[in-house]
């Protein structure tokens, strides 16, 4: 109960430093590379405990300006979500390239994925799927949409080639 208490402080906490009156953090070069290879060293204990293959595929060495800490909070929360929601056995990769001159981040799981008609509502602060037995606040996707805003790109949800969820989000490089 104290950890999921501790982790909505802190995403209550991250979602307000993202608020318009609150973003005085000045745009800087990020190498988006480095902060996702740094982010899923940080969940790879996790990810083997509960017998997950978290990896980083194909990574192109990508720089963009922006907020370092704003966009590591992104990759945490795409990354906690497919944690949570895979099972013993199932596979998370993320990879990062270029595309039509921006920087597309992909991460790409085997669980259960979200159904098309709930993709949109995923989205809404505090929003969570019927029947969903995995604790959390329903703030998770909602934060990455709006770091994905804030650095004037977009987040998509779709069918994962291999089942499961493909997220994509799509920055504009430095």
């Amino acid at each position: 109960g104290v950890d999921r208490a501790a982790h909505l402080v802190e995403q209550l906490l991250g979602m307000a430093r993202l608020e318009p009156e609150a973003r005085q953090a000045a745009f800087r070069p990020v190498a988006l590379d480095a902060l996702i290879k740094q982010v899923v060293a940080d969940f790879s204990a996790q990810a083997e405990a509960n017998d997950i293959d978290l990896g980083v595929g194909a990574c192109a060495t990508l720089t963009l300006n922006g907020q370092a800490e704003s966009l590591r909070i992104m990759l945490d929360n795409l990354i906690d979500n497919a944690l949570r929601y895979s099972h013993r056995g199932d596979r998370i990769d993320v990879e990062l390239g270029p595309q039509d001159g921006k920087a597309l981040l992909t991460v790409r799981d085997t669980g259960p994925g979200i159904p098309a008609a709930d993709r949109d509502r995923v989205f809404e602060r505090f929003q969570r799927l019927a029947g969903a037995e995995i604790p959390g606040s329903g703030l998770g996707l909602a934060i990455v949409r709006q770091v994905a805003a804030l650095h004037g790109g977009e987040v998509r949800l779709d069918d994962a080639p291999d089942g499961g969820l493909l997220v994509e989000v799509s920055l504009p490089l430095a």
